[in-house]
């Protein structure tokens, strides 16, 4: 990813079009699948048929989207204009098939790869979990095995879950196994509420993973 001078790509301004107006991209960024010039792309993943009860999550990407028209570009923590710094597009949604988890896989990996080709710097929005091993196997495929930092409840490091292998609660165990992240050097933070038994928290352990609960997190601060 780059840093461009002036970017090219900015989103409406809200003290100039009000923020209840226009049509809902990511931060109110421009819609385009044109790369040039293009330093970071948000893109939706909706796609939920890999979940075991809620699903919903296809409607992620909407919703985000629509919330995120609040957002404002300067970071006071950070001190950093975010949209004088990268030029930033929302390249829209990438094609899924409802119903066909491997299937769906192929085709984010292959509108991932235009992104990630080009230098872009991803920004997915999804989703259910199952979705990030294909993210993860092209971004692993040019970089190389990933350090990954994982907020989530649960570990989704289980072998399989209703006989399938490719689902939201087995997501980590397929990228360790086809060697896409680092465990090692990865931690899963936020682990909280109730389990089927401990094998589950002893699985990520078992993995190589560093496994912070949610009560250890508070702890830290």
């Amino acid at each position: 990813m780059r840093m461009t001078d002036s970017p090219h790509h900015r989103p409406l301004d809200a003290r100039v079009m009000p923020r209840f107006a226009g049509i809902r991209t990511f931060m109110r960024a421009p819609h385009t699948t044109d790369l040039s010039d293009v330093d970071a792309a948000v893109y939706g993943i909706p796609f939920d048929t890999a979940t075991s009860y809620r699903t919903g999550p296809r409607f992620g990407p909407e919703a985000i989207r629509s919330a995120s028209a609040l957002l404002r570009p300067y970071n006071p923590a950070l001190g950093v204009n975010v949209v004088e710094a990268l030029s930033i597009v929302d390249y829209g949604d990438v094609p899924v098939s409802p119903g066909d988890v491997e299937r769906t896989y192929g085709q984010v990996e292959e509108a991932l790869a235009a992104l990630v080709g080009r230098g872009v710097f991803p920004l997915a929005l999804g989703g259910d979990h199952s979705v990030t091993l294909a993210e993860l196997r092209v971004l692993a495929s040019r970089h190389g095995p990933l350090a990954l930092v994982q907020l989530d409840a649960h570990g989704d490091t289980w072998d399989e879950y209703f006989g399938q292998r490719f689902f939201h609660g087995t997501t980590f165990k397929r990228a360790v196994e086809e060697g896409l992240i680092e465990p090692r050097a990865s931690v899963q933070a936020g682990l909280r509420g109730s389990l089927y038994g401990a094998e589950d928290l002893d699985s990520a352990r078992a993995l190589g993973f560093a496994v912070l609960s949610c009560d250890q997190l508070r702890t830290l601060g």
